[in-house]
Formats: structure tokens, C-alpha cells, sequence
């Protein structure tokens, strides 16, 4: 137990920075920046939903719940729409993440992903990005082009309100420890830009891995997804020594909860005593590189009704210094910014609490 903490409420802290908030843009918002030919090819859709592009980023196939207790908003579609959700979640800074673009990974026209990465990369900085008014985002890069990757944290890393790159890694293939990913982490430490990596659950029933073709359950999928594709790709990267090969390059694991990572990191640290030659390049164990680079954001927070949990979960991977709070807003599980902070008063120290809602995120990104 430590001191009666002082921040009682979120009004009491220096700074809240939400590290995952969605926008809900749509085929019809970045229609106008695709380049050629694949501006002519959408356009020949109709509607204003996914149109054309439900074609190729593939469906999940199951229902998904519309009560949960919270909204769901389908209008975070202007700067308005972003500062109305600020207001209610009582946040200073967001940064912005996209959720059509979450499913890029599954496209299978790599020439095709690409062009939708720099047409999110303009509309974004278009439309969204206003520093001044605590809106930031994220370069989204496609894994199937590596380099077209690296060429927009080239071209976008130094525009003001930049403060990442990111992959949508639900999906990818092979895992982002492979080679062929190297030259977005070249850039993206060479920029000073943190790579953020974001799943979506229906990427894995598609494309990661092929056996969950058999889950055919929005509860039977959501559950695990999220976890176990950061986990395959984080086995990957540490195996491969990604770390080791950018040690100024931070990685941002986002919307996966709290549970699975010390789980993961004494399994990883377990299974590389016997087997040290898979991971020649590693001087530390596996756990030291996560805690020195790896960083994860707190939603969905399973456990909120038991801060016993909470406190000894956030304990056992430092989570006072490398976890950093995230809304997922408007998406139906969001979290309130108060829901964390319950947990935490009277269990964690002001500082360490100050870290998970603000002061982490600014020594990370790069506002």
C-alpha cells in the first residue's frame, strides 16, 4: 500500500494522453487521395460504407454485439468529432488511429495496399492532425511494401503532429521479426518515431493463423485475438533480434489488455534458458528487451471489478512505467479515462500514476 494518493479524479493529473483513439474513416473519406489506377477502380463502388474495399479487406463472419452498456459512434469523422470524445473522456492529447486500415494487412493486392496507406497518410494530416488542439497521429505504413513503407515515414515523419509509425500487424505475414520488415524499423528510427502495432480480431478467423477459420463466434475470437497475434509477432521480433538491431526504436503494443504480458514475458524468459542458439543475437533475456522497449496501452482492462488483480498484474511487468493509458474510443469496449484510474488510486504511487495516464506517453512519442 502506498500514501493516500492526491489525484483523486482525472482533473487532478498534469496530463492525459489517450495513446489509442479510433477514426472511423470510410472508403468515401480517402477515395480522393488514392493515386492511379485505384482511384478509377474504387470509384466504380456505390455507397459511402466499404464499398469495393469489403472485397479486400476480408469480413470477420461474425455478429457483433451492439449493446455493451456504452456508444458506439459511427461520426468520429472530423476534428469536431474528435474533440467531443476529448471532452467526454477528459483527455489533453489522442492520438489517432485508423479502423478500416486496421484490416490493411489482409489485402491482397500488395500494389493496391500500399496506395491506401499514403491515401489514409493524406487524408489524416488533411483532415485531422492539429497539434495545438492535441491531435496527433500515426503513419500508417503496409506490410506487404516494406519499402513504400519506409518511403512514407520519409516522406510524413517530420510533419508536425507525426509522432509514429504504424503497422497494422493483425494479419501480416510472415511475422514482423522477418527480414523483409527491416527497412520500416530503419526508418522509423531513423525519423524518431515509436512503431505502434494494432490487431483486429477479424484478421486472425482470415489470415492469422489459418486454423481460426473455425472460430465462428464474435465472443469465441474477440477473447483471444488480440493477445495472441501480438504474441506470435513479439516472439518473432525478439527471436530475431529486432531489438537488438534497432536499440533506439520503442515498439507500442496497443488494445490487448494487461494479463497476457507477464504471462509472456516469463514464458519467453522460460523457454530461452533451453534454447539460447534460437536467439543468437539476444545478450539479455527476452523480458529485459520488453521492459526496456516495448510498451503496451491499457484497453480492453479485464479485471476493472477487482483491483487485487490489477495491481498485481500492473506489478509484475512495471506496468507504472511502460504502460500508458488508451481509450480505444468510440469502438463498443472503450474505456473511460476514470476506469483505470479506480484501480489505481491507493494502490500506486502519484508518479507511477502520473506515467500510465501521460507523462510515459511524452517520453516516448514524439510530440
Amino acid at each position: 500500500m502506498v500514501e493516500t494518493s492526491k489525484i483523486q479524479r482525472i482533473s487532478d493529473l498534469d496530463t492525459v494522453v489517450d495513446c489509442d483513439f479510433h477514426l472511423v474513416e470510410r472508403q468515401s473519406d480517402i477515395l480522393p487521395y488514392i493515386e492511379e489506377p485505384f482511384n478509377k477502380m474504387l470509384s466504380r463502388s456505390t455507397g459511402d460504407d466499404y464499398g469495393y474495399l469489403s472485397n479486400l479487406y476480408p469480413t470477420p463472419g461474425f455478429l457483433t454485439p451492439v449493446t455493451t452498456g456504452k456508444v458506439q459512434s459511427e461520426t468520429v469523422r472530423s476534428p469536431e468529432d474528435v474533440r467531443r470524445g476529448m471532452e467526454m473522456l477528459e483527455t489533453d492529447r489522442s492520438v489517432l488511429t485508423p479502423t478500416q486500415n486496421l484490416y490493411l494487412a489482409c489485402v491482397h493486392h500488395d500494389e493496391l495496399a500500399g496506395a491506401l496507406a499514403g491515401a489514409y497518410n493524406e487524408y489524416l494530416l488533411d483532415t485531422f492532425i492539429e497539434p495545438n488542439e492535441g491531435l496527433y497521429g500515426a503513419v500508417v505504413v503496409p506490410p506487404q511494401k516494406p519499402q513504400r513503407g519506409a518511403e512514407e515515414i520519409e516522406k510524413h515523419g517530420d510533419e508536425d503532429g507525426i509522432i509514429a509509425a504504424f503497422v497494422p500487424s493483425g494479419g501480416v505475414h510472415p511475422p514482423l521479426g522477418n527480414s523483409q520488415y527491416e527497412p520500416i524499423y530503419e526508418a522509423a528510427e531513423s525519423k524518431g518515431l515509436p512503431v505502434m502495432m494494432h490487431n483486429a480480431a477479424g484478421t486472425m478467423m482470415k489470415n492469422f493463423p489459418q486454423q481460426f477459420h473455425g472460430l465462428d463466434r464474435y465472443l469465441s475470437t474477440h477473447v483471444p485475438a488480440h493477445a495472441m497475434q501480438h504474441m506470435v509477432n513479439l516472439s518473432s521480433m525478439i527471436t530475431q533480434g529486432i531489438p537488438v538491431k534497432y536499440p533506439e526504436l520503442n515498439f507500442i503494443i496497443q488494445e490487448a489488455g494487461i494479463g497476457w504480458i507477464p504471462y509472456f514475458m516469463r514464458r519467453f524468459d522460460a523457454e530461452y534458458s533451453g534454447k539460447r542458439e534460437d536467439a543468437p543475437m539476444l545478450n539479455q533475456q527476452p523480458s529485459d528487451y520488453i521492459r526496456d522497449q516495448f510498451y503496451f496501452t491499457s484497453q480492453p482492462l479485464e479485471g476493472a471489478d477487482d483491483p487485487a488483480y490489477i495491481e498485481h498484474t500492473l506489478r509484475l511487468f512495471d506496468g507504472g512505467n511502460n504502460l500508458m493509458f488508451s481509450s480505444d474510443y468510440p469502438h463498443l469496449d472503450f474505456d473511460h479515462s476514470d476506469e483505470l484510474l479506480k484501480m489505481l488510486r491507493g494502490k500506486f504511487s502519484d508518479e507511477e500514476i502520473e506515467n500510465i495516464y501521460g507523462q510515459t506517453a511524452l517520453s516516448v512519442y514524439d510530440f
